[in-house]
């Protein structure tokens, strides 16, 4: 099955729901959108037009939704700080112009994101990528009414693994820690979500393809992760 597909309708895996969740925590790249290519290959541009050294997927992948200058630092490990905001300048250029227009949802996610709103669950973006790049490219995709909260590694002084992130979440969305699930597809997220008292839950189509020890559970379907978070009793709310 493709990475993030749908199973037929109904089809829902077996295996326990987390539970009284009230808010879910996502995170962007490899999560809800097929874009840590994107991140790869843009990093790529902007070290191999600078002499750098190409940076394979797994490298690249390790540090998705970190600062990209933990990238930068991959093929120049005494990155200067001038050098570091030159680099990141280009990238970003590069990904407004060509690549944010080119980013696409995995299949199901706007469907989940839908459903979740309707069944009053509170959402938030808790992405490495800037709030308001974040809040372009999921505008963009038609899912606008559905999110709470965008937010991205520059509305907190820490960045992932750091659990500001999804503290900060929890504040705008005026619920408890526990009540919160991170889902996500690295270490980052879940170490993320595990520090900041959250459940966690790991998607298996992203960049992490097997269970990692910071994840509560795994989903490797759409309908598994709606199996997991939605109540087995129905919406919250009509």
């Amino acid at each position: 099955m493709t990475p993030g597909a749908e199973e037929a309708e109904g089809a829902v895996p077996p295996g326990r729901a987390l539970g009284a969740i009230k808010a879910v925590l996502w995170d962007l790249d490899g999560t809800l959108t097929d874009s840590v290519r994107f991140v790869v290959d843009t990093a790529n541009l902007v070290i191999d037009r600078h002499g750098g050294r190409h940076l394979d997927f797994d490298e690249v992948g390790q540090v998705t939704g970190l600062p990209l200058e933990a990238i930068f630092r991959l093929a120049w490990p005494d990155l200067s700080p001038d050098d570091a905001v030159t680099y990141r300048d280009e990238y970003r250029a590069h990904y407004d112009e060509h690549i944010i227009p080119a980013t696409r949802l995995f299949r199901g996610a706007k469907t989940t994101l839908r459903l979740f709103h309707r069944a009053g669950l509170r959402q938030a973006t808790v992405t490495g990528k800037r709030a308001a790049d974040c809040e372009r490219i999921l505008r963009g995709l038609g899912i606008a009414r559905d999110i709470d909260a965008y937010l991205g590694g520059d509305s907190v002084p820490r960045a992932k693994p750091a659990p500001d992130l999804a503290l900060l979440a929890i504040e705008r969305l005026g619920i408890r820690a526990r009540d919160a699930v991170v889902v996500g597809d690295t270490r980052g997220d879940m170490e993320m979500g595990r520090t900041a008292g959250a459940r966690t839950l790991q998607v298996l189509w992203g960049f992490e393809r097997e269970p990692l020890p910071d994840a509560d559970m795994t989903a490797r379907t759409w309908s598994e992760l709606r199996a997991r978070i939605l109540p087995p009793d129905g919406p919250l709310r009509p």
